[in-house]
């Protein structure tokens, strides 16, 4: 039950750094643009097109960890379930 749970933790860790990942990197694209009083905005599209690239791989890690941690949070709950006397009928759940 211990890896259960670590292995859960090292889940969420990841899905937490993938997430910060993409919010740093949105940050650093709106920094980089310039809003002056005559310079019309001109994206730079090779930043645009690697801050596109590196977004959808990390919401495709975030939506393949968020399925992960399910997994695990529904086999604890069943290991702890099973784990769990039950006493005159009463479920005590930890």
């Amino acid at each position: 039950m211990l890896t259960s749970y670590s292995a859960l933790q090292n889940a969420v860790l990841a899905r937490n750094i993938a997430t910060g990942q993409m919010i740093q990197a949105s940050n650093n694209l709106m920094s980089s643009i310039s809003f002056g009083n005559s310079q019309p905005l001109k994206p730079s599209f090779a930043q645009a097109d690697i801050f596109e690239l590196q977004n959808k791989s990390n919401e495709t890690k975030v939506g393949i960890l968020n399925k992960l941690i399910e997994a695990y949070e529904k086999a604890l709950g069943n290991k702890i379930n099973r784990s769990t006397p039950k006493f005159g009928g009463v479920d005590y759940k930890a």
